[in-house]
Parts: C-alpha cells; structure tokens; sequence
C-alpha cells in the first residue's frame, strides 16, 4: 500500500510546477490512522488547504488538487463498506497480497 501512495504522489507531483508541488507537499498533513472519520478529516483540511493557494489559475495546481481529491475518493471507498467500519474489501486484500508476492520475488532476484 505504501508503494500505491508514493506511486500517487509523485503523480501529483509530477504535474505542477515547482512552486505549486511545493505547496502541494506543504499542505497534505501525516497520518497515522485509518479510521474512516480521519480520512475524511484529512481530505476536509486538505481540501481547505488547497483552496487558500493564491495560485486559483495555476492549471497544473488544479490538475494536482483534482488528483487529491480522486485519491481520497479512492481511498475512503475501499476502506469503508458502509458499516461505518474500516475494512479493506477483498479485492483489495487481493491486490496487495499480489503486490507483495511481486516485491518479495523481486527482492530474491
């Protein structure tokens, strides 16, 4: 899962300028929990971060801050079926079982 996250963000970093991946990086806080209450919380403070930019017309800023938002999307629905529980579906589980038999075989090359 932590490859997917870097993965997504050097996505979004790719497509800004320096000055907007910088605010960008400055402005998405750590976390360390999974609850779905945090995930939205983050997505929420995020979200007014990025909006107080100055940069409103910059493209690749809001080509950044769409990415954002979509990965919080992402996120929270694979991790919440509804039941106000965080579960991973089992798809999910799937993948990254998957991901980590391939970086395992990769690392005994």
């Amino acid at each position: 899962m932590k490859v997917a996250q870097v993965l997504s963000d050097l996505t979004s970093l790719r497509v800004c300028d320096q000055k907007a991946a910088l605010d960008l990086v400055s402005a998405r806080p750590s976390t360390t929990s999974t609850s779905a209450g945090s995930v939205e919380a983050v997505r929420q403070h995020t979200a007014a971060l990025l909006a107080g930019t100055k940069d409103d017309n910059d493209p690749d800023l809001q080509r950044a801050k769409d990415l954002v938002e979509l990965h919080y999307a992402v996120k929270v629905k694979h991790l919440s079926k509804g039941t106000g529980e965080v579960e991973a579906d089992e798809s999910l589980e799937d993948a990254r079982h998957a991901v980590k038999v391939a970086m395992e075989e990769m690392m005994d090359v």
